[in-house]
């Protein structure tokens, strides 16, 4: 039984807590306030209410739960990533390995990092995992079977992860790419939004499977010229999480973009590909890689383009080999 402590109690530490435990560890999760402990003690989740609860989840304020832990769960929006392991680094011993569950690129002083770079940024030398693919939090809360990759240099750690979820629902595949697994992570948000604005426009189905499959080949180019193995854009942190996000409103990235096609101010806390695509259009600019998509979303939401007026320039790109 391993000593697994998540930071953040929200829909996907809800889930991520109740699949640990599912799988028999000794499984705490540390929280912003006290009714959140509350209601994880009664199985519930404020995010996912219209579930039934499950077992009761351990949950506390107190940092102190983290001083004891085998392996410790980030489980916090990118922007609250950084402090967050700070926390876990200085109250924990440094062998327990740091598993980063956000998906995208947190913004510091010395610029965007994804978040394997931040990771040996803030704790180097402590080994990390990425743990990404698709996988909707309320599924996994209600305990229906997903695939996820854990990613990481230290086999070791890795393996941890895996293990920590054998006997859940939620099936854990390795990878030795961090670095590809926060790319698919981060831009298949952001893919998912042109997907929704094609559908929000209108444009049918044909588009959204064009924007797809550009997608991929967009993320696989920048995978490349970051030192990532392409091929792992075709797995589940590229190719299956982008399916996902995709696939309808489910997706806050697709509802976003839906929201945008059609005219609507979408939300603004519904997507994290919103916050990371200027970061995405600059690394692609520095480092010489042709990411029209990603250039295109950034145009809209940052830049104020008429999304009629970005849709009309990427069809009149010139069609090159696939």
């Amino acid at each position: 039984m391993r000593r697994v402590r998540v930071i953040g109690g929200g829909s996907w530490g809800s889930a991520l807590a109740a699949a640990l435990h599912d799988a028999g560890n000794d499984v705490a999760v540390l929280v912003r306030d006290e009714a959140t402990v509350r209601l994880l003690a009664e199985g519930r989740c404020r995010q996912l209410a219209d579930i039934p609860p499950v077992g009761p989840i351990a949950a506390s304020t107190d940092p102190a739960i983290l001083d004891e832990a085998d392996l410790v769960l980030l489980v916090v929006p990118v922007g609250a990533t950084a402090a967050t392991i700070e926390t876990a680094h200085r109250r924990t011993g440094t062998e327990a390995p740091l598993v980063l569950c956000a998906k995208g690129m947190a913004m510091t002083a010395d610029g965007a990092r994804l978040m394997p770079e931040l990771a040996h940024a803030m704790a180097p030398g402590r080994p990390s995992v990425l743990l990404s693919g698709p996988s909707f939090a309320d599924e996994v809360m209600r305990g229906l079977p997903a695939a996820v990759v854990a990613a990481g240099t230290d086999s070791a750690a890795v393996e941890m992860v895996q293990q920590s979820f054998r006997a859940s629902q939620l099936r854990v595949y390795a990878s030795d790419d961090p670095l590809g697994v926060a790319i698919g992570g981060t831009m298949k948000n952001v893919i998912a939004i042109a997907a929704g604005c094609a559908i929000g426009l209108g444009l049918g189905d044909n588009a959204r499977a064009a924007i797809i499959t550009r997608g991929l080949a967009e993320m696989a180019r920048f995978a490349a010229a970051e030192g990532a193995d392409a091929e792992t854009i075709y797995g589940l942190s590229g190719a299956g999480d982008l399916a996902l996000s995709c696939a309808g409103p489910h997706s806050r990235n697709m509802a976003y973009g839906l929201a945008l096609g059609r005219g609507e101010t979408p939300d603004a806390r519904l997507a994290e590909g919103r916050n990371t695509v200027a970061a995405l259009a600059a690394r692609g600019r520095e480092t010489g890689v042709e990411l029209p998509i990603t250039n295109g979303v950034d145009r809209v939401v940052n830049g104020g383009a008429p999304l009629g007026d970005v849709v009309a320039s990427l069809l009149a790109r010139p069609a090159g080999s696939e």
